[in-house]
């Protein structure tokens, strides 16, 4: 069941794949992108473009997972077999439910509603005068660092945390002994936290950590979650990013900005053809109801 309701929400997410009319398609298709039928259910066909077109619309994290042979394997299974349940249930008549006939509904106009937006701002461009002219004006947020890179050891008390470090001072492995003593998660890691910047830990951790230099170890730094020893990987200066440098992230979020400005103008210029009027006695019950009801 809990495979059905996971590879289920992959299918929610991409709607085009797998449907009752695809059969033409794994027979030559359109324009002989046939694709090939990775499973048959019955006279319906799955093809590997269908798996491709699902797990393209699905987190990476997720798609990660698929992509062995053993994985594709038995993402293809679950495929055939949520098809096979649902021709059972069409036969059974279930997709005549009202209630089930409303969900599919609502999900189809929420792709509709998507489908739309999306076409609305695929054509945006951002221009290099426009990445120019940001970095420009807003040159103090690509500022990087101070920041260093760390790795560490936590510990419940202070002599398990002193003991430690004398084993680390006679050059026992820093990674192996996280691994195996620290209790902080980061010990599946070796202890690495990876680059931190100033302000994303506590006071105590904080000072020591940048009084490090690369390749320098603490002593026994206490702080609200125990005794850690820190070692410092790497140090790295404050700096100013170059523009290439931002590129991206300045790319990235002009591209929001004009998507969410794009998308409030596509819903207002709807609203001329479609106006909507909202019942405002249904808000005024529902508010009455609340002050009515106890604890509220």
């Amino acid at each position: 069941m809990k495979r059905f309701v996971v590879v289920g929400i992959m299918l929610v997410l991409a709607m085009s794949a797998c449907s009752k009319d695809k059969d033409a398609t794994a027979a030559g298709g359109e324009g002989g992108k046939s694709g090939l039928v990775v499973a048959s259910i019955g006279d319906q066909k799955i093809t590997d473009k269908d798996v491709d077109a699902i797990l393209a619309q699905v987190p990476e994290q997720v798609r990660a997972r698929y992509e062995s042979p053993e994985g594709k394997k038995e993402f293809v299974s679950s495929l055939a077999e949520i098809k096979m349940m649902a021709i059972e249930a069409r036969k059974k008549g279930l997709d005549k439910d009202p209630d089930l006939k409303f969900k599919l509904e609502f999900i189809s106009e929420q792709m509709l509603a998507k489908a739309l937006a999306e076409s609305a701002v695929k054509e945006i461009k951002i221009t290099d005068e426009e990445v120019s002219k940001h970095y420009n004006d807003n040159k103090d947020k690509f500022v990087t660092g101070p920041r260093v890179k760390l790795r560490h050891i936590l510990v419940t008390t202070e002599p398990e945390a002193k003991a430690i470090l004398a084993e680390l001072k006679k050059g026992a492995d820093f990674s192996k002994i996280a691994q195996e003593k620290s209790k902080c998660p980061s010990s599946q890691q070796g202890g690495d936290l990876g680059w931190v910047n100033r302000g994303a830990m506590v006071p105590e951790f904080e000072k020591a950590a940048f009084e490090l230099k690369k390749g320098q170890m603490s002593g026994v730094v206490k702080s609200a979650y125990g005794f850690h020893i820190i070692m410092c990987d790497d140090a790295e200066d404050q700096k100013q990013q170059s523009l290439d440098e931002a590129r991206e992230s300045i790319v990235n979020g002009l591209r929001a900005e004009k998507s969410d400005s794009t998308v409030k103008t596509l819903i207002e210029s709807v609203k001329k053809n479609h106006p909507v009027t909202l019942n405002e006695e249904y808000f005024k019950n529902a508010a009455q109801v609340q002050e009515e009801q106890p604890g509220q």
